[in-house]
């Protein structure tokens, strides 16, 4: 073989091993964000589903906290409760709404009803077909003053944003097979 040969068979190498490692590192990349995402879901359910949060219901219950301001009702400190709280885990544009419409729901029906939660388990799965998109299915213990502890499997759909990395653009519930009605029963 030619002195020629053997160098651009040197190249061909290199370059084929500059490939290789590039896909490994950008392998490991995904699946830390992956991993990484798995987390922020599984904090969220132990912030929702470990409860009751004093904190969070006394800032709803007490008027002291909330003024109107042009008409509407203002609650400055649960505003900055839960952006202390939940803030690092969502998108700016989404933590509002996300407690407007479902954040507190079960939360709050829990409180009013008497009832305490505790998460047992959760699954987090990736879409294997829109990477930001994660399917959960978080298994919730609930007891009231006494009685035998129920679970209840309440599944739902998370979205992080494309733009904001490792921040949550959507999360929505989806299914509960009765656990929300059952904690407003109890009212």
């Amino acid at each position: 073989m030619s002195n020629k040969n053997v160098k651009t068979l040197k190249v061909v190498f290199l370059c084929f091993m500059l490939l290789l490692t590039g896909v490994f590192f950008t392998a490991c990349s995904n699946a830390e964000a992956e991993g990484q995402n798995v987390g922020i879901v599984e904090k969220v359910l132990k912030l929702q589903f470990n409860r009751p949060d004093q904190k969070i219901i006394d800032l709803l219950q007490n008027p002291d906290y909330t003024k109107v301001v042009d008409g509407k009702e203002v609650n400055d400190e649960l505003d900055q409760y839960i952006t202390e709280v939940y803030g690092d885990y969502f998108t700016k544009d989404y933590l509002v709404p996300f407690f407007q419409t479902s954040g507190l729901v079960y939360p709050v029906a829990a409180e009013l009803s008497g009832y305490e939660l505790n998460l047992k388990d959760t699954v987090v799965k990736q879409s294997e077909k829109a990477s930001n998109r994660y399917t959960f299915t978080a298994t919730v213990g609930y007891i009231q003053d006494g009685e035998k502890e129920k679970t209840a499997d309440v599944s739902g759909v998370v979205l992080f944003s494309t733009n904001e990395k490792g921040k949550i653009g959507k999360f929505e519930y989806v299914e509960d097979n009765g656990f929300y009605k059952e904690l407003s029963s109890g009212e």
